[in-house]
């Protein structure tokens, strides 16, 4: 009778740990197939300018303050950029908010690009940098992006918008320094966000702001 009992005493630990160990590899089989399903990643990036200033609070100066950290940060990133390319966005999943502003009197669109990666796994995940220089639309953009994946994925963003500043909207700012009378104001943004597959996430600043989306491609 003993060791019947034992018996079924051990019959029943092994169906408990099969059980166990079913349950913990499906917990993590969801964890890791939002990152590892994807053979490649298609990340796709819509940048715009508001045509009306909220406010030059978000000005900063080159040589003082929180600008040298982001313009250090900033070129450490683009020194470690990868060769990808961002090509345009024809067709793209944000082309439908690139046509709502466009058409819009507020907001005028300055970059649409999008790109593919074959791993955001790291610490390989690439960085890829995004450049339009001043042109007749007086505005430049640096910046890198990295996608990059944990159990989670994850993207960090940092840009550098340039924008010359005109007579009529420094008249009431002379006491501003070199920055004023049409030389470059220089706006920073630096931001980590979660993103998940084919949603629609959004970066916003008081002089611009990107949509960006992150599709997975299965060859």
């Amino acid at each position: 009778m003993a060791i019947l009992v034992n018996q079924d005493l051990i019959r029943r630990w092994h169906l408990s740990t099969v059980a166990w160990s079913l349950a913990f590899f499906t917990v993590i089989g969801l964890f890791t197939s939002t990152t590892s399903a994807a053979r490649l990643y298609e990340v796709e990036v819509l940048l715009f300018k508001q045509k009306h200033s909220h406010g030059d609070n978000e000005s900063l100066i080159l040589k003082t303050g929180r600008s040298v950290d982001f313009r250090f940060a900033l070129d450490q990133a683009e020194r470690r950029r990868s060769n990808i390319k961002a090509e345009p966005a024809i067709g793209g999943h944000l082309s439908e908010i690139n046509t709502r502003l466009a058409k819009s009197p507020n907001y005028d669109v300055l970059y649409h690009v999008r790109w593919q990666q074959a791993t955001a796994q790291l610490p390989h995940a690439p960085r890829v940098g995004i450049s339009l220089p001043p042109s007749i639309s007086i505005t430049g953009i640096r910046g890198v992006f990295r996608l990059y994946a944990t159990d989670l994925l994850f993207i960090d963003a940092i840009l550098r918008f340039d924008e010359l500043l005109n007579r009529a909207h420094n008249s009431d700012k002379t006491k501003q320094g070199s920055e004023a009378n049409g030389h470059m104001v220089h706006y920073f943004m630096k931001q980590q966000r979660r993103v998940k597959f084919k949603e629609i996430h959004y970066f916003d600043h008081p002089r611009f702001g990107i949509f960006l989306t992150v599709w997975p491609i299965d060859e």
